[in-house]
């Protein structure tokens, strides 16, 4: 199934919210669709205190509920505090975000045509995809404008 990228890309510039300048919508509805029983189990403790199979699953029931966010690594209960300084939890959206960069590490993006996209960084990107992936390694990037950054 191919992913229209730049209508994503759109709503992600009308709809940016807390995922570092990312659209939430966006990247929760791509997670949505994640079969995280293919990942890696790496247990990791919520908010909500219930176990989750890895990073996956707890980025999806973040997505379902803002609040849910991870406590820590590992299984709840295991004889760790439940009691956390805000600075020691970390975010669901940054959990979403870092989930997003692993998988598309392993994916490559598909061609697409008039998707350029100049980043802040100067860089004109081919497309969405290639915009993200660059993302991942520098979360202070965000879109300075749709098309060429010559243009």
């Amino acid at each position: 199934m191919r992913v229209n990228w730049m209508i994503l890309l759109c709503a992600t510039v009308a709809n940016a919210q807390n995922f570092n300048g990312g659209d939430s919508t966006w990247y929760c509805g791509i997670l949505a669709n994640e079969n995280c029983s293919i990942h890696i189990a790496e247990p990791r403790c919520g908010t909500d205190l219930i176990t989750y199979t890895n990073m996956c699953a707890l980025g999806q029931a973040h997505c379902k509920d803002a609040t849910v966010n991870q406590l820590h690594m590992g299984p709840c209960g295991d004889g760790g505090t439940t009691t956390r300084s805000p600075e020691q939890i970390v975010h669901g959206s940054e959990l979403v975000l870092d989930f997003q960069c692993a998988v598309l590490g392993h994916r490559g993006c598909e061609p697409a045509i008039n998707e350029k996209i100049c980043g802040t960084d100067g860089i004109t990107y081919q497309n969405f995809c290639e915009y993200e992936k660059a993302r991942c390694m520098h979360r202070e990037l965000h879109v300075a404008k749709l098309g060429d950054c010559s243009a």
